[in-house]
């Protein structure tokens, strides 16, 4: 019996494809040929004796195409098997590359961010060097300003009118210096305003500025404000205001505030004399030099008070004292000679006068009384150069000319000695003693209208003054020569 002949693959129709593809996915993979269907003996139908038994071609033909199917079945399951792996390692193999550039990305950014990182570290590091040498220009520029400050507020804390007027570049100085300083205190500020103010002659406004710091301060701190009352009473006295009951209130208040003040003892002293209150005056000038042992100003005022009350031998005292302490007060020995010219004592007086002058060659009021006693021992040709040496060095010195005139008049030279008077008068126009003395040339001269006028000027003066004796000899004058004050 001849074999059939061998069957051919077949193609998988579209069919075939379409149930492959739902079997791909729905069919598990085949892994064994299922076994052979054979049917029990029994079953087989027994062939007839001469009959030929049926052929079984048919039925292995469709085990063949069933077994084919199944073979292209999975030869096409595999086939999309290997397209999806191949799919799956191209899209791992994407993903890697795509993860690789994201590294080299990633490494190129931080390989910039060091860099960038190492370039901001060195511009830190030199910024922190300039800043360290910023720092230590600061630190001695904090150190310098600092001293300054130190400087400055030692100047101002003891400055007073008095000092700033003693020294006055130093005091203008130290007052530009601490408005300058931004450390400076405003109570600080307004001392070096009140300096400046000084010094730039503005001495009403420096007054007022004192007065405000006093008023400021009063009772917290007693220093500064007997500083300051102390300040408005000198400035009072030496600006030449004339008004010495409020310099001695403003002594008062210096006084109440800083007891020990041996200062303000002295310079209200200086007051009181020249209001003519001479014993409350020496008491003053007492307390100072009790304060103070070694006052030499406090001496040397404490003789005038007394010579003025006619205790010259005190006063003299007194002056012997303040030269023993200051061997170069000119002032002291001017008023020496003044005692001994009271004492008759007039060499001694013109030695006096000697001495203050070489101590002080600009010391007018020292000319001025030598002149008057070269004058008293009848050296008047003497005394007329020093007290034209006297106008020189002050030109508004009223009581230079009218001891001018008084000695031209004794040398006869009556109408020169007008002239003196005239100008004395004009620059003090209530100078009692110009009056009088001009009435008595006028008289000399047969001017009686004029001395009459000068007369009665001189008594009402005096009178105003309370000056008593002076109003009496004008009084008596005018009586005996014109018959009384109103003939």
């Amino acid at each position: 019996m001849t074999e059939p002949p061998p069957r051919r693959p077949r193609a998988a129709g579209a069919a075939g494809l379409a149930f492959a593809a739902v079997m791909a996915v729905a069919t598990p993979v085949l892994t064994a040929e299922p076994p052979p269907l054979t049917a029990p003996e029994s079953a087989v139908p027994a062939v007839a004796p001469g009959t030929e038994a049926p052929n079984e071609t048919g039925r292995d033909d469709a085990s063949d195409a069933e077994n084919d199917l199944r073979r292209d079945f999975n030869d096409l399951r595999r086939e999309l098997l290997n397209d999806r792996m191949k799919l799956v390692d191209w899209w791992l193999m994407g993903v890697a590359i795509f993860l690789t550039l994201l590294g080299v990305i990633a490494v190129f950014v931080g390989y910039l961010g060091f860099r960038r990182f190492r370039e901001i570290e060195t511009e830190a590091r030199g910024n922190v060097d300039k800043a360290g040498e910023h720092a230590e220009e600061a630190r001695e520029l904090v150190d310098e300003i600092a001293a300054k400050h130190d400087e400055a507020t030692s100047l101002v804390k003891g400055m007073t009118a008095k000092s700033a007027a003693t020294e006055p570049d130093k005091a203008g100085e130290a007052a530009r210096s601490t408005r300058a300083d931004p450390l400076a205190s405003p109570i600080d500020r307004a001392v070096a305003a009140a300096v400046l103010l000084q010094w730039q002659g503005n001495i009403e406004e420096a007054i007022e500025k004192w007065r405000a710091i006093a008023n400021i301060v009063d009772e917290t701190d007693n220093e500064l404000g007997a500083r300051a009352w102390f300040s408005v009473g000198y400035l009072l006295q030496e600006g030449g205001l004339n008004d010495l009951e409020s310099v001695i209130n403003a002594y008062d208040e210096a006084i109440r505030l800083k007891p020990d003040l041996a200062e303000a003892y002295n310079n209200r002293g200086n007051a009181k004399r020249n209001r003519g209150r001479h014993e409350e005056a020496i008491a003053d000038f007492d307390k100072a030099i009790r304060l103070k042992p070694d006052y030499a100003d406090a001496y040397n005022n404490r003789g005038v008070a007394k010579n003025n009350l006619g205790r010259h031998e005190e006063a003299v005292a007194d002056y012997n004292e303040a030269i023993r302490l200051k061997p170069d007060l000119a002032g002291a020995y001017n008023n020496r000679g003044n005692a001994k010219n009271e004492l008759g004592r007039r060499e001694g007086a013109i030695a006096d006068y000697d001495e203050a002058i070489r101590l002080k060659p600009d010391y007018a009021n020292a000319f001025n009384n030598r002149g008057a006693t070269k004058s008293n021992l009848g050296r008047r040709e003497e005394a007329i150069a020093d007290y034209g040496e006297a106008i020189r060095l002050k030109p508004d010195y009223a009581g230079a000319y009218n001891n001018r005139g008084a000695a031209k008049d004794d040398l006869g030279r009556r109408e020169e000695a007008i002239a003196d008077y005239d100008e004395a008068i004009r620059l003090n126009p209530d100078y009692v003693g110009a009056h009088n003395n001009r009435a008595a040339t006028n008289l000399a001269l047969g001017h009686k209208d004029e001395a009459r006028r000068d007369l009665k000027k001189a008594l009402a003066l005096a009178r105003a003054a309370g000056d008593e004796a002076t109003a009496d000899k004008a009084r008596r004058a005018l009586e005996q020569f014109f018959g009384g004050e109103d003939p």
